[in-house]
This record gives C-alpha cells, structure tokens and sequence, in this order.
C-alpha cells in the first residue's frame, strides 16, 4: 500500500516506542502513546463523517493536540486547509468556501482523551493509502495579492522528507522548539521534519520574550531551532558582544527573507556558530538552496549551493539560462514537484513552465555556483531607464549598525517610471539622512530618494514585509518628486 505522511509515526512506535516524540509544559509524549493517540483522533474524527479527500479546515493553536490532529487527518485520507488564528473570521470563512471545505476542526473539538493511557484496540482500517493523494492544501504567503495554492500529496512531501534529511540531517536526540506557529504550513513542517527523524518536537504557547526564549531553550535541552530573522534580530540586543550565548545549539535554521551578511555575522558571533541559511517556498516544500559552515565563510552573502537533487538555473525572461554573474529568474527544478496551482492557471502559466518552477525571485549565480537574491522580479525598480534591485539597497542600508531592518520598493512615478525608497526600523535615533548619504556614497543614482523610518514594518501573518503597502504610505511623501 502507497505510503501515507503519518506512517513515520507507527514505525518510531514499533521501533522506538519509548522515545519522545512530543513535549508540552514538562508532560512528554512517547511514541508509542502518539501514534496511539493519532489512531484515535482518525477514528474519531471518521465516526463525525469525515471521508478520504474531504477538505477539512483546521483552525487550533500550537498543541500536542493540533500534531494529532494533522497527523490523524493525512493518515484518514483527508486533505487539510489552515485557517490561522491570525487571520479575521472572515477571511478564515472565504478560504474555507474557496477550497470547498467539508468540515472545520477546532481547538474545541480536539479531545484531550486521545492522549490518555488506553490499550483498546486500534482501528487500522481507518488507514487510508497515500501515494498522490493529496493530504495538505499548502498556500504562498500573499504578499502580492490573493494567496495561491498547491495542493500537496503524500509522495511529493516523503520526497521533500527525504531531501531535506539528506541535506540538514535530524537526528534522533534532536529536541526542536518550535517557534513558528504551527498554523503556518512551514511550522507544521518543521514538526515533521523531527518526527521523520525520530526526534521530539516541544509545543506550546511560544515564549512571550526574548528572555523567556533563551531561558527556554538552555532550560529544555533545545538543540534544533528555526528562527525567522525578525526573530534574530529581537534576540541581539540579549546576547553577549565575545562569545555565543547558545554554543549547545546543534543548528539554527533560518529562511523566508533575506538575511544579510552583518546580522548572520553577529548571530555566528553572539548566539551559535551552527547556523544554516535555507532559501525555498511553500510552493514547493523543500529547500532550493543551504548555506552553512564553510559557505558563509566563502561566500558571506550568498543564499548557498544548490541542494543536492535539485537544479537551479538563472534565466531570461525567454528562459534562455544565463551565465555566472547576470541577474535573472530564479528557476529551481526538485523531485515532487508540483505541476500547478489549484484553480489559477494564469499564475500557474507563469510559475511552472517546462518542467520548471519559477518562484518569482530574482538572482545571481556565482561562478562556483553559489546563489545570490537579489529580490522579487515584481519588485525590480526601472528608474529612468536604470534597473534598481531591491536587495542591492537593502544589504548597504543592513550594513549600517544603526539599521535593525530594511525594505527597499518602487513607488510609481509619471516622471521617472519608478522611484527607488526604503523602510528601515532603526536600533538606535538617528536622523534617516544620515541613511540617505549612507546610500548614495555606495549606490550613486541607484540610492533610495527617501527613507522611512518606522518602529516596525508592516508583516502579513506570515511575517513577509508588505511592500505594497510602504510604497502606498510613502508615495504622498514624493509627490513632488513623482
């Protein structure tokens, strides 16, 4: 029978029954007691009518009880839809009515029984096969309109599985805390990540403070994390200027946004010198790209090297590959891959064309074949005939040590076609002229023509910078100029 994403869960059961797979506010969860637990929700949750390839809407915090949840809804057969907690009612119901949701599962109809001690028979049947049904309808972040989505089977994701443990190896005494909610399809992800491994995984309501992280982590035994850089750059102002805070820290993951050389220089520095650098999408699940050790040492700026079994080319706009040192399209080729996007085939059209996917980046490949971003192509500026990149002006204003976080973006012009500007938020005062010339000694004509300072940019609940909105709230400010 084809393989389903919850049966690494029975076989750590019967392999390692007694080892931890979930832990939340001191209580752990073995194995043996979390598969058991699975089959109970499964059987549970068919007794209420749920049905192999029904949608079903989960909307629950992060809880040992929301992993038994998703798990005991792929090995049902079922096909899953986050609707966050983040998000308004309303937007939860319009996701739910686009993707034909039969059922929702809530934080009230998960039942704390499943995780009671009980050697009553287990309903195998209940087993459904998995193979190329779909088990997760997975959703892009929306940063630039209605969210697209893939719909995500049982062997595209053990073919992520298996990649990502090839590149980033888990091992079984791994202990991950994690940090991304798990209503995020990357935080659900990184759970399985651990699991696939046979390591344990700890849940709960995610530290309130940077303190309270730190303390959590050296109190738990934390030696996986997964930080985005927001997350990183709350944690400088807490760690010690000589030496790393985190030395057990086995790997610091981190990803979804660009991380600039002077903030994992400092990280390296002042947390763990294990961290690793992961460039990919929800699209498609595994990373495209690691930089780690040797290749933040190398190439300091860099994305990292193609993971192994997967392709990555630099193109034109007529997919004609590029050579080292052009800026072009980003296109990555992986095992698993999807073929497009549920019920938009204009978007699919130009994400997934000959058996490539293209995710809508711009970047460089060095000679030796390191990556660099160079930021979204929706975002590439065309200043009177000039082209800006967006991360050209976000690494120099990163490179000031007062810049805590930068984002550069077009705002549309009827002189200039597009004016290059920038949001900042800052670490200590200082007047955003400063920043200005800071720009234009290392930029010349391709320096922002304003910059913004604000106590923080503005995130979708995904925690990517909305763009459109900063060049909405700036352009009155260039009226003139425009």
């Amino acid at each position: 029978m084809s393989a389903n994403v919850a049966d690494v869960v029975s076989r750590h059961a019967q392999a390692t029954p007694r080892a931890p797979a979930v832990v939340e506010r001191g209580r752990v969860i073995d194995y043996r007691a979390f598969d058991h637990a699975i089959w109970r929700a499964a059987a549970q949750l068919r007794r209420q009518g749920i049905a192999p390839g029904d949608v079903v809407g989960v909307t629950m915090g992060s809880s040992t009880l929301h992993l038994v949840a998703g798990y005991a809804l792929a090995r049902m057969g079922a096909v899953q839809l986050s609707l966050s907690l983040r998000e308004s009612e309303a937007t939860r119901r319009s996701l739910a009515q686009r993707f034909h949701a039969a059922a929702l599962v809530t934080d009230k109809d998960a039942d704390p029984a499943w995780l009671a001690p009980d050697d009553s028979p287990i309903d195998r049947a209940v087993r459904a096969p998995g193979g190329d049904a779909g088990w997760k309808i997975a959703m892009t972040s929306g940063t630039t309109g209605t969210p697209k989505a893939v719909l995500q089977t049982h062997a595209m994701h053990i073919a992520w599985r298996e990649l990502n443990q090839a590149a980033v190896p888990v091992q079984p005494d791994e202990r991950y805390l994690a940090v991304v909610e798990l209503d995020f399809f990357a935080g659900f992800r990184l759970c399985m990540d651990v699991h696939w491994a046979g390591g344990a995984v700890l849940v709960g309501a995610a530290p309130r403070t940077v303190d309270a992280l730190l303390e959590t982590i050296e109190r738990d035994g934390v030696n996986y994390l997964y930080l985005t850089p927001v997350h990183l750059q709350q944690l400088l102002p807490r760690l010690p200027a000589d030496r790393p805070r985190l030395p057990g820290l086995r790997r610091l993951r981190t990803g979804s946004m660009i991380v600039g050389e002077a903030l994992r220089g400092e990280i390296v520095r002042r947390l763990t010198p294990n961290l690793v650098v992961a460039y990919g999408t929800n699209d498609v699940g595994s990373p495209f790209t690691l930089a780690d050790g040797d290749t933040l040492q190398r190439f300091p700026d860099s994305i990292g090297f193609p993971v192994r079994g997967v392709e990555v080319e630099v193109v034109n706009e007529e997919g004609r590959a590029l050579p080292a040192g052009e800026t072009g399209l980003v296109r990555v080729k992986t095992p698993g891959m999807p073929a497009a996007y549920l019920g938009n085939p204009e978007a699919s059209a130009r994400a997934f064309r000959d058996g490539w996917y293209y995710p809508g980046d711009l970047g460089v490949l060095a000679p030796e074949g390191a990556l660099y971003f160079k930021g979204r192509a929706d975002d590439l500026m065309n200043f009177d005939g000039i082209k800006i990149y967006p991360a050209e002006i976000e690494a120099v204003l990163l490179a000031h040590p007062a810049v805590a976080e930068a984002a550069a973006f077009p705002i549309a012009s009827r002189r200039h076609q597009d004016v290059p500007a920038a949001a900042v938020v800052l670490r200590e005062k200082l007047d955003t002229q400063v920043l200005e010339r800071h720009c234009r000694e290392r930029l010349g004509v391709r320096a922002p023509r304003i910059i913004a300072a604000l106590s923080e940019l503005p995130r979708n609940a995904a925690g990517k910078v909305l763009k459109r909105e900063l060049a909405q709230a700036l352009a009155r400010r260039l009226a003139d100029e425009c």
